[in-house]
């Protein structure tokens, strides 16, 4: 429970805080006792990279992750067709063509089974969607003066026409058809996301991106959140990543800092302990998966000299992202390849250097490829790395096969984090992955891939590390080491109850640990026991 008194027994909490644990509260009397007997109570758990949005509402769409042939992704679609009036989208969500065979829907078969509704499968990694020819139509691919731009690529096959796979940016043209979303269908989004938060123990998470770019759902996006939190559907304590696409440039007196953000000066910090604005989110690369994460060398699979790309012109991102820095923004960077390592790296040096440090730390989101050479810089900096160790049981074989056996030991990695003095923080990338955090947390330790190799040995941790990257470090690296993180007095009353304890529980079951309770501020926000 407490660092400093791992066994107490007992936590006395008033208005919502911890004001005692163990021995302290001998002597004193509650009006209201909890009686947890038999259960092991930890700090409430923290993902600090998840799309909360986007999971909650793929909750309502056609799910293609269980699904292992084409033939049956095809009759889901068909099924929500018949029952969706001509003319209006067909969405799906979670589909990872590992899973089959590395086969993508065949466009002409989606035409056939939707020839008058405009389709869009999501993959699960969040880098690619697959389209049909309606859905090309009406974003303007099929026109004459249709140019690709940088970081958006629509994949043609050998004869030029096509495929309805469409990576990363290209993604944006087609999501713009059917977005924004309704505030209202927003909020329900986020109950039912943090619902499902709320059963797995988790009391704060980073919404990793909304406002704008293809990773968010309406300019609206903060005050759908607003309006949850209002509504008492807002079940975890949230802090929401800006899109740097959502920034704009702001005027006020010539002599002040702030050229690019929200309306008003609003920046990373602003809020409460319930919701508050974290870093702005940037793109500088792709994902291992699609083989569009930026690379120093080549992949070892797909076509020769294959390095990945970044999402737009270096230039012109670290233009941006300097600004906003400079306008009180941090910065969370979504940098997975080594390449887009470095340029992450430079770009926080150079922020630090003009504009010194910021409250909030700067983060690597994923950091797919980390050499030793950039631990060293990576703390000098001061910024965390964000990674998810539930990729490495989802897509570690293909991961793997993508880097070579020399990479592998640099991707991913934790141990080695924790060893140059860089806080490590849990996290899942959900939907991307499974967000439940016990089993993260036996992902951490084990590292096992889908076939049951070690991914990386020498990056695993324990099980008291792992769960503090869920507690602590996740509070560290969000700013609110101080007020979440771990169960002391003056700090807020979260917790989660477990029905066994993670530190005696053999490995292998750690995932089998049952979530009894889970409690927000003193109050249970889920109750099992």
């Amino acid at each position: 429970m407490d660092d400093r008194r791992p066994g107490a027994g007992a936590i006395g909490v008033l208005h919502g805080r911890v004001v005692a644990v163990g021995a302290d509260l001998d002597g004193y009397a509650a009006t209201r006792q909890i009686d947890g007997a038999g259960l092991t109570v930890l700090p409430g758990f923290n993902d600090v990279h998840c799309h909360t949005t986007w999971f909650g509402l793929s909750l309502t769409e056609i799910d293609c992750a269980p699904l292992r042939r084409l033939d049956d992704v095809y009759a889901a679609l068909s099924a929500n067709i018949a029952e969706t009036a001509e003319g209006n989208w067909v969405l799906a969500s979670g589909f990872n063509h590992q899973s089959f065979g590395g086969q993508y829907p065949d466009i002409a078969i989606l035409d056939r089974l939707a020839p008058k509704h405009p389709l869009f499968i999501r993959h699960n990694s969040g880098h690619a969607g697959i389209v049909n020819t309606a859905a090309l139509e009406l974003a303007g691919f099929l026109a004459a003066d249709w140019v690709e731009e940088d970081g958006a690529l629509a994949v043609r096959d050998a004869g030029g026409h096509f495929t309805g796979l469409l990576e990363e940016r290209a993604q944006q043209q087609v999501q713009d058809l059917f977005l924004p979303h309704s505030q209202r269908t927003i909020t329900a989004a986020i109950d039912r996301a943090t619902s499902v938060y709320a059963a797995e123990g988790i009391t704060s998470f980073t919404e990793a991106g909304i406002g704008g770019g293809w990773i968010g759902h309406s300019p609206l996006e903060l005050a759908a959140y607003q309006a949850a939190l209002d509504t008492g559907v807002l079940s975890a304590r949230a802090q929401l990543m800006v899109a740097l696409d959502a920034l704009h440039p702001v005027v006020g007196h010539a002599d002040d800092p702030i050229k690019l953000g929200l309306d008003l000066g609003v920046r990373t910090g602003f809020g409460n302990d319930l919701l508050r604005v974290g870093p702005t989110k940037v793109f500088l690369d792709g994902s291992l998966l699609g083989l569009t994460a930026a690379m120093n060398d080549p992949y070892c699979v797909g076509a020769a000299h294959n390095h990945g790309y970044f999402q737009g012109d270096v230039g012109q991102l670290t233009e941006r992202i300097l600004a906003a820095y400079r306008s009180g923004w941090s910065i969370a960077a979504h940098a997975i390849g080594d390449s887009a390592i470095d340029l992450a790296i430079e770009i926080f040096e150079q922020a630090r250097s003009l504009y010194g440090d910021r409250p909030v730390p700067n983060r690597i989101e994923h950091g797919g490829v980390i050499t030793d050479a950039h631990l060293a810089r990576i703390k000098t900096v001061g910024a965390i790395v964000v990674p998810q160790p539930g990729f490495i049981r989802a897509f570690g074989v293909e991961m793997a096969r993508a880097l070579g056996a020399d990479r592998v030991p640099l991707s991913y990695r934790a141990a080695s984090l924790l060893s140059a003095g860089i806080p490590l923080p849990g996290s899942s990338d959900r939907p991307v992955t499974s967000g439940n955090v016990l089993r993260n947390v036996q992902a951490f330790v084990e590292r096992l891939d889908a076939a049951g190799a070690v991914y990386g040995p020498d990056e695993r941790i324990s099980v008291a590390e792992a769960l503090r990257a869920y507690t602590l470090g996740s509070a560290q690296t969000t700013g609110a080491g101080n007020v979440v993180g771990s169960i002391a007095p003056g700090k807020l009353a979260d917790f989660v109850l477990l029905d066994r304890n993670p530190l005696t529980t053999p490995v292998e079951s750690i995932a089998q640990i049952g979530v009894a309770a889970t409690m927000m501020n003193g109050e249970f926000t889920y109750d099992q026991r």
